[in-house]
């Protein structure tokens, strides 16, 4: 700030610190002194940092709370258990189609076979019983229906549409459709047995029918008779078909093993499905955490970039406000800008200083800067602000708080004196021209006061006003010029001896 206010110095122009028209020693700046518009443009620079910053930090703690929140409602399953769940769930989703494709298959070979033992049963009693066998095979088809009705509403469950039941079965719609066949061979079933209850008609009283109303009630049109005739032929087909499936060894061997266990089939059928609904209800929940978590953590990267820069420059700003504040580990002095600033100035006091106070002392005493803290400096700013006693008579540094009652008072008018001194070189040769020194000449001896004295009297020859308050006796055959204030009842009185 010297160096600016000597800047804008002209000749013949009062200064505006001193007032004073004569310049002859103008500061100089010891480097480049930055102009206001480069102080505004650090100050900017530095806002928007801080402001950068600021929004970081606020992105941050919002993807930190989001984070927190994901992981309530995911737990705290790690990704890696989570992908292991998501392994074994697979696992157990093809252990379970496995399970519902061999029950499908003993399924199919079961009804394969009883519709073959119906058949058998029939081709036995053709001719005695066969009004008998279309009636227990209209029952049969019948129940069978009603069966397969049961088990594709089972099949339906809770789901709400049948698409949706079909994405959590997978593998089981072929099930569901040979379902829908076999609902569509009973009603096919049950128009042959119409058609033959048709024909059966012609034959009523031979068969034994009760009234011929049975017969008429029997009786079809000619286009529902061709249809019936067309399925006719078509289950003449199948039956062909079946037969030529029967000759198959394998059929055979099959046919010749022990009836499954039906009830257990459907038991494992069952569990397998439940198996299956949890199997994919755990996979899709395990694919929406990935995927939540992979868009979570692209954005997390995104914050942590455009973060990274601010972060990089508040280093670079707390680096250098640890260095100034004296915090850092790289300021070994622990000081402060400020300290050391002051601790300049405070070598020039104590320079100043030591000229009265070896005088003082009688050359027994001097003042010593350190940039360690003070003694009993409990607070926790940096040091640089020290002073030790340098003892001419012991050779040691000394401690101030070890000095007696006389020696710090001459210490601490030595350093009066030479702040004085410094701040009148400072202010560009404006002097201090009144001096008050307070109390502290009863600590002292007769030499030592004599001394103190000596150093005041040589002052007040140099022209300034040396004002002294004490009760010290002595002190008024040294001091010609004296205001004397006495106290009494009434209050206090002021008396002038010249």
């Amino acid at each position: 700030m010297a160096a600016v206010l000597a800047g804008e110095l002209a000749a013949g122009e009062p200064c505006r610190v001193c007032g004073s028209s004569d310049h002859p020693d103008p500061a100089v700046a010891p480097g480049p002194v930055p102009s206001e518009d480069e102080v505004d443009a650090a100050q900017d620079t530095a806002d928007e940092a801080q402001h950068v910053r600021e929004q970081a930090g606020t992105a941050l703690g919002e993807l930190r709370t989001e984070r927190d929140k994901l992981m309530e409602i995911a737990g705290e399953t790690p990704a890696s258990a989570l992908a292991a769940e998501l392994a074994e769930a697979h696992r157990a989703l093809d252990a379970a189609d496995a399970r519902a494709a061999d029950a499908e298959r003993l399924e199919e070979i079961l009804h394969r076979h009883e519709q073959e033992l119906e058949r058998v049963r029939v081709e036995r009693d053709e001719v005695s019983r066969a009004l008998t066998e279309h009636r227990t095979e209209d029952a049969k088809l019948a129940d069978e229906q009603a069966r397969l009705s049961a088990e594709l509403a089972e099949a339906r469950g809770g789901d709400a549409t049948l698409e949706a039941r079909i994405a959590r079965l997978g593998r089981e719609a072929g099930a569901l459709a040979e379902a829908v066949e076999a609902l569509r061979a009973s009603g096919r079933a049950e128009a042959e047995l119409t058609a033959a209850r048709a024909r059966a008609g012609q034959e009523a009283a031979a068969q034994g029918f009760r009234t011929p109303d049975e017969v008429l009630a029997a009786e079809l049109a000619d286009e529902d008779q061709g249809v019936l005739r067309d399925r006719i032929r078509r289950l003449d087909d199948a039956e062909a078909e079946v037969r030529a499936q029967l000759t198959d060894p394998a059929l055979v061997a099959a046919a010749a093993e022990p009836a499954p266990d039906l009830p257990a089939l459907e038991a494992m059928l069952h569990a397998a499905d439940s198996v299956h609904a949890h199997a994919v209800s755990a996979a899709d929940r395990a694919a929406h955490r990935c995927d939540r978590l992979a868009e979570l953590r692209e954005r997390l990267g995104t914050a942590v970039r455009d973060w990274r820069p601010a972060a990089e420059r508040h280093a670079v700003a707390e680096r250098l406000a640890g260095l100034t504040s004296g915090k850092h580990p790289a300021n070994r002095h622990a000081m402060s800008l400020s300290a050391y600033v002051l601790a300049a100035r405070l070598e020039q006091v104590v320079d100043a200083a030591n000229e009265r106070l070896r005088r003082m002392s009688g050359g027994r005493y001097a003042l010593v800067h350190t940039t360690e803290k003070a003694a009993g400096d409990r607070t926790k700013g940096a040091g640089g602000l020290g002073l030790r006693v340098a003892d001419a008579w012991t050779g040691l540094d000394r401690d101030p708080v070890t000095l007696s009652g006389g020696e710090s008072f001459i210490t601490s008018l030595s350093l009066a004196l030479g702040l004085a001194d410094v701040v009148t070189a400072e202010a560009g040769g404006a002097e201090i021209g009144t001096l008050f020194v307070d109390e502290g000449f009863g600590t002292l001896d007769e030499d030592t006061l004599d001394e103190v004295m000596d150093v005041l009297d040589g002052l007040r020859d140099g022209g300034r006003a040396v004002g002294v308050v004490s009760h010290v006796a002595e002190l008024r055959a040294r001091i010609p010029a004296q205001l004397r204030v006495t106290k009494d009842r009434t209050g206090s009185t002021v008396s002038i001896t010249v």
